[in-house]
C-alpha cells in the first residue's frame, strides 16, 4: 500500500470531518479494542494448532521452573524479605503462572528454604483483557486462588505501588505494544495514519467498532495510509528527539521505522512498581541498527507465523507484533532509573535459574506434551479445539501434524541457540 499525502480531511456519511487514526492508535484498537480487538475478544488461540506458540507454552513445564527458580535467587539475594511478589505482565492463557507456581510447590515439598520462599511468595498477573483473565482462570484451576489479577495498561498508567520487593516477569509483552510508523519525505520524517473507509467513506473510530463488529461490513472495509508531518504529533516527535536522533535525516528511500513510545512509559511505570525489584523481559527483536536498516516485512507481523499477511489484511483477526528495538529499550530502562544487567540470548534464563537444558528436560517435555495433546484429544481443556488436530507422535497421524518429539527438541534448540538468536532476554534491577 502506498502512502497517500492529504491536506483536508475526509467526510464521513453524515458530511462532517473525519480524521485518520495514526498507525500506532490503529494497531491498539486492532489489539485491544473491547468491540473488536483481537484480545479483548477472547478469541486468540495459544499453543500448537493455535495462532501462534510461546516457549513458556513449547517447553512447559521447564519454562515455568526456570522463572520460579530464578525467583528464588532474588528473594535469596534480597535478604528473604517476609513478603515477595511475583508479577507477570500479560500471561496470556496462565501456563507459565501454573507452571512457576507448580515449580515453586516442587520444591517447597523437599527443601525447607523454600518452603520459607513459597509461604513469602504471591503471584499477581496485570493484565488489560478481560477475556484472558477469563483464560487465565480455567487454565490455573484451584491454583487462581492463589492470583491477585490486575487489571491495567503499565504501557500508558502508573498504578499504586504492589509492594516493598519484587520481581517482574514479561514474555512476549514488548513486542504487542502499538508502534508509530515513521517514513521518511523530502520535508523531513512523516508519521504514517491510517483512514478505514467501508463504501468509498471515510470511517470513524465508533463507525469503524460497528462495521468491524459486523461480520458481513468488515468484510468490505478498506484501509488507507497517509502521511503527516512528525510536527503534528508533538509527544512522538519528543520521544523521537530523546531515542532516534538517527531519524532526523531520514531519506525518502529509506525503510520504514517503527517507534513504540509506550515501551519508555512501560519501563517507567513498572519501576514504580516496587522499591526494589528485578524485572525479566524477554521478546524477539534486535537493536537499533537492524531497525535503520530492515525492511518492513521483517519488522511487522500479522497472523500466523511466517503468514506473510499485512496487519490490513484481518485486523481484530489476527495477532499483529513488531520486532522489538532493544536499543530503545535500555535507554529508556536507564532513564526510569533500571541497572541493565543483562542482554542477550532467550537461553540466559536458564543459566542464571541454575537450570541445565539437557536430554533429560526433552523426555519431560515431551511427556507434558503428550499429556496435553491426548486430553486435547478427549476434548478436554480450552485449546482442545486447535491442539487436537496439531502435533501427534508420528508423523501421518493427522493431517499437518508434527510428531511430539521432534516439535519438541526444536524448541529446545531454538531456545538453546546463543549466536544469533531471534529471542532476546533484558534485565534489569533497581
Amino acid at each position: 500500500m502506498s502512502p497517500a499525502r492529504r491536506r483536508r480531511p475526509d467526510r464521513g456519511a453524515t458530511g462532517a470531518a473525519v480524521e485518520p487514526l495514526s498507525y500506532c492508535d490503529f494497531v491498539d484498537r486492532a489489539l485491544f479494542d473491547p468491540a473488536w480487538g483481537y484480545y479483548s475478544t477472547g478469541g486468540v488461540r495459544f499453543g500448537e494448532g493455535g495462532h501462534y506458540d510461546t516457549y513458556p507454552l513449547a517447553l512447559s513445564p521447564v519454562f515455568g521452573r526456570m522463572v520460579a527458580h530464578y525467583a528464588f535467587r532474588v528473594w535469596q539475594r534480597r535478604g528473604r524479605p517476609p513478603r515477595f511478589e511475583l508479577c507477570e505482565l500479560g500471561a496470556g492463557n496462565g501456563q507459565l503462572c501454573l507452571d512457576t507456581l507448580l515449580g515453586i510447590d516442587g520444591e517447597a515439598r523437599r527443601r525447607p528454604t523454600w518452603r520459607a520462599f513459597a509461604a513469602a511468595t504471591r503471584y499477581r498477573i496485570v493484565e488489560r483483557s478481560v477475556g484472558l483473565v477469563t483464560r487465565q482462570r480455567r487454565t490455573l484451576g484451584p491454583l487462581a486462588a492463589r492470583v491477585t489479577w490486575q487489571r491495567a495498561d503499565l504501557a500508558q498508567r502508573a498504578p499504586a505501588a504492589f509492594g516493598p520487593v519484587g520481581l517482574i516477569v514479561a514474555n512476549e509483552v514488548l513486542d504487542c505494544l502499538p508502534h508509530h510508523k515513521v517514513v521518511g519525505t523530502s520535508g523531513g520524517p512523516g508519521v504514517v495514519h491510517v483512514q478505514p473507509m467501508l463504501h468509498r467513506r471515510p470511517l470513524g473510530p465508533a463507525a469503524l467498532a460497528a462495521a468491524m463488529r459486523d461480520p458481513a461490513a468488515r468484510q468490505r472495509v478498506r484501509f488507507r495510509e497517509i502521511v503527516r508531518p512528525l510536527r503534528q504529533l508533538p509527544a512522538l516527535a519528543r520521544c523521537i528527539a530523546r531515542y532516534y536522533p538517527e531519524l532526523r535525516d531520514l531519506p525518502p528511500d529509506a525503510p520504514p521505522v517503527f517507534v513504540a513510545p509506550r515501551l519508555a512509559s512501560l519501563l517507567a511505570n513498572t519501576a514504580r512498581c516496587y522499591t526494589r525489584a528485578d524485572a525479566i523481559w524477554i521478546d524477539y527483536g534486535e537493536l537499533r541498527r537492524f531497525h535503520l536498516r530492515a525492511p518492513e516485512w521483517r519488522k511487522a507481523f500479522a497472523g500466523p507465523p511466517r503468514s506473510g499477511r499485512s496487519i490490513y489484511d484481518a485486523p481484530g483477526a489476527d495477532d499483529i507484533t513488531f520486532m522489538v528495538d532493544f536499543t530503545l529499550a535500555a535507554d529508556a530502562a536507564r532513564d526510569a532509573g533500571w541497572q541493565v544487567v543483562a542482554y542477550g540470548p532467550q537461553a540466559e534464563l536458564a543459566r542464571l535459574s541454575g537450570i541445565a537444558v539437557d536430554d533429560g528436560l526433552l523426555e519431560e517435555i515431551v511427556r507434558q506434551r503428550a499429556l496435553v495433546w491426548m486430553l486435547a484429544l478427549a476434548g478436554v481443556g480450552a485449546e482442545a479445539t486447535w491442539r487436537s488436530g496439531a502435533i501427534g507422535h508420528a508423523r501421518g497421524t493427522t493431517a499437518g501434524a508434527e510428531p511430539v518429539r521432534r516439535y519438541v527438541a526444536r524448541s529446545l534448540r531454538e531456545f538453546r541457540r546463543r549466536r544469533g538468536a531471534t529471542f532476546k532476554l533484558l534485565l534489569l534491577r533497581r
